[in-house]
């Protein structure tokens, strides 16, 4: 799952307080990391230290301090409206909760790599075809492309309720630079639109890698995303206590719309409902250190009746078929993926259907 959120000007220290101190305090949290062509152009690389992440969300070079371009300011439109400077986007792609739980039972390290693989071949393609800009010529809009993107990542493997909860957040800087060196806003329309594109590459590309490392099987891909076959529901259900208490919470909403308006919310207005519910719940986390979760985390799954062993045992025997000869995709199938919903298609829309629908088999790598 993807879900992207924009990030302002105006909160530059507070933010980049956050993701560079606050989320990586935790005993077994590691780092944030600097990516993207951007990035290496600027002379970013290894570990990520609050301050040039400041400079970077507050409109400049984080190494010489200098302005990128036009400086980031909030402006207030003629009829009072306070229109906000966006410094960048945090792109949050969330594993499936099959695996989260897998990795904190057993503490494979396997886990979170194969995870950090499909984060990165997720955040190349959004640097291939989505960093772009924007600008006039002749009555016109063009779109030139730039030296690329300058990304933050901070993986990270809890919720705010301490359970295991494997994600990344990718801070994007909404500054990128043109062949011609001059510095001009990101074109954000293609991470926006097609998140759903960008997070089905995602979990494509990590089942392919937990498939031909560990030879698993999967459920039924819904909306992009499938659980591991052989994680029992009890589990995922004892360690999503983050989740029942949003739901809970749009239950609730949900209710008192209904009450309020006299018929059910619309899809966009159950969204919106969901993210006040998220927002309402949001708690900080405790800083508790991986290790002592884990002696947390096996008790809980021990009084659901599972332990590492069990689980390992549950996987392995809910793929005994795993290595057999790949179906290769053919245009009819994709084409009648994308016709059941839509009458144009463009090339995210493939994409997006492409990783709908293929599933991996063990052969299509060389690793164990």
């Amino acid at each position: 799952m993807l879900r992207v959120t924009t990030l302002h000007a105006a909160s530059a220290a507070a933010t980049a307080k956050y993701y560079a101190t606050y989320l990586t305090a935790a005993p077994g949290e590691v780092p944030g990391t600097w990516s993207g062509r951007q990035a290496a152009a600027l002379g970013l690389a290894g570990h990520v230290d609050a301050d040039r992440l400041e400079a970077l969300l507050s409109g400049r070079d984080p190494v010489t301090g200098m302005l990128l371009g036009r400086e980031l300011v909030d402006r207030v439109t003629a009829d009072g409206r306070v229109v906000k400077a966006v410094s960048g986007f945090d792109a949050t792609f969330s594993a499936p909760k099959s695996l989260s739980v897998w990795w904190a039972l057993s503490g494979d390290t396997g886990l979170l790599e194969a995870h950090d693989t499909a984060v990165t071949a997720a955040l190349r393609h959004l640097e291939r075809f989505g960093s772009t800009t924007r600008i006039r010529s002749n009555g016109g809009r063009l779109h030139p492309d730039t030296g690329g993107l300058t990304m933050a990542t901070f993986r990270q493997t809890t919720s705010r309720a301490d359970d295991p909860q494997i994600h990344t957040h990718a801070v994007i800087s909404a500054k990128v630079q043109t062949g011609d060196g001059r510095w001009l806003a990101l074109d954000a329309r293609y991470l926006k639109r097609h998140q759903r594109t960008i997070g089905g590459l995602y979990q494509s590309v990590l089942r392919n890698e937990l498939t031909a490392r560990y030879g698993v099987a999967w459920e039924v891909i819904v909306n992009g995303q499938a659980e591991i076959a052989g994680v029992p529901t009890v589990l995922k259900d004892v360690f999503s206590k983050r989740t029942a208490d949003v739901d809970h919470a749009v239950d609730q909403k949900v209710e008192d719309f209904r009450l309020r308006e006299g018929r059910d919310p619309s899809r966009w207005e159950r969204a919106a409902i969901t993210r006040e519910a998220a927002a309402d719940t949001r708690s900080h986390k405790s800083g508790n250190g991986v290790a002592d979760l884990r002696t947390r985390w096996t008790r809980e799954a021990n009084g659901a009746g599972w332990s590492a062993d069990q689980l390992g045992e549950s996987i392995r025997a809910a793929a005994p078929e795993v290595g057999g000869k790949a179906e290769p995709l053919t245009v009819a199938e994709i084409v009648n993926a994308l016709s059941a919903s839509q009458s144009s298609w463009t090339r995210p829309d493939v994409l997006r259907a492409i990783c709908d629908i293929h599933r991996p088999v063990a052969q299509m790598s060389g690793r164990r």
